[in-house]
């Protein structure tokens, strides 16, 4: 167990650097300075001088938190790929996974193979931590599944300098990231090489995070069933256990929150360890494969072909949850769909 030693002083002290960090400028001085600070509070709290690796992983994860959303002068368009940083990322380097109390990638894995998938992942959370540890950065997922495409918010993918040199960085030829925007999707579909890993419930579901809650937000996202429609492509429901374990967040005030992030501004406070709130709590993350849904091709799907098509994928979603929620540890916990 990591010991909280700066108890609530240190959330109050947290939110108030995110503030700074917020409000503050966005150039490299300014956040390498904020980044010294927390990194001595980091690599000193017991948690971090006890492991060793929990040091190193929470130091560069606060690097990397900043680093997205810092402005770096004379930033190419597209970086080459880094192999060295990937693997510094996996299990063959500081293995992100290890940070958790358990990463695990479970449920229906004999069912991936190469091909027309889309694998619809949920929840959203804070960070995206089972579909970053337990997908993007699991190398048995990517043999099993092939090519696969990672589709991110826009503005995250394009936008944000430093965000997207990593991604550039962690390329492969079997693996890419690019923005979930309906041209990235018509055109990754209608090639066919690739599977597709998307998050459809996006700002509103990571909105919709609160600690210990199992919440969803997909009654309002048919989009990608029509385009899987028109490509014919299947489609895979996949869920976390523990994502909204990994911060607490800020639960009041969810309709006002929810109308801010249909417009894509970020509405969620959170704080996680308390002796550095930025950093998510080790919580277990396991993450469930659930079964092909296999969709007809139709070039024009029309609004009834959606609408079934759509409450198909509700269904599944949630008997994914009720087959795996005991398994997680969670026998009683209950899905919220938004």
């Amino acid at each position: 167990m990591i010991a909280y030693p700066h108890g609530f002083m240190a959330i109050a002290g947290g939110l108030l650097m995110g503030a700074i960090l917020a409000g503050g400028p966005k150039n490299l001085m300014f956040r390498s300075s904020c980044f010294a600070v927390l990194a001595a509070v980091t690599a000193t709290a017991p948690a971090a001088i006890e492991s060793y690796n929990v040091s190193l992983i929470g130091l560069f994860g606060l690097f990397i938190m900043l680093a997205m959303i810092t402005e770096v002068p004379g930033r190419r368009k597209q970086w080459s790929r880094f192999p060295w940083f990937r693997r510094l990322l996996t299990e063959e380097g500081l293995d992100g996974r290890s940070y958790y109390k358990r990463a695990e990638l479970r449920g229906n894995l004999k069912g991936v193979k190469p091909g027309r998938v889309l694998y619809a992942v949920h929840p959203h959370g804070v960070l995206t931590a089972g579909w970053t540890w337990n997908m993007f950065f699991n190398g048995d997922f990517h043999e099993r599944c092939g090519r696969v495409g990672f589709l991110l918010d826009e503005g995250l993918r394009l936008k944000s300098p430093t965000f997207r040199m990593m991604c550039d960085w962690v390329a492969t030829d079997e693996q890419w990231a690019g923005p979930a925007t309906k041209r990235v999707m018509l055109e990754s579909m209608a090639e066919g090489k690739s599977s597709l890993a998307l998050l459809p419930g996006g700002f509103q579901e990571a909105t919709l995070c609160e600690k210990g809650k199992d919440r969803v937000y997909i009654k309002n996202r048919a989009g990608f069933v029509k385009y899987c429609l028109m490509h014919g492509y299947s489609i895979v429901p996949v869920y976390t256990f523990g994502e909204s374990n990994t911060y607490s967040c800020f639960s009041w005030l969810l309709k006002p929150r929810l109308a801010l992030a249909k417009r894509n501004v970020p509405a969620a406070a959170m704080w996680g360890v308390s002796w550095c709130p930025f950093l998510p709590r080790p919580a277990e993350l396991l993450t469930y494969i659930g079964d092909e849904i296999k969709l007809p091709k139709i070039a024009n799907p029309a609004k009834d072909d959606i609408k079934k098509y759509h409450g198909l994928y509700m269904k599944a979603l949630q008997a994914l949850f009720d087959k795996h929620k005991a398994d997680a540890g969670r026998p009683d916990a209950k899905l919220e769909m938004y």
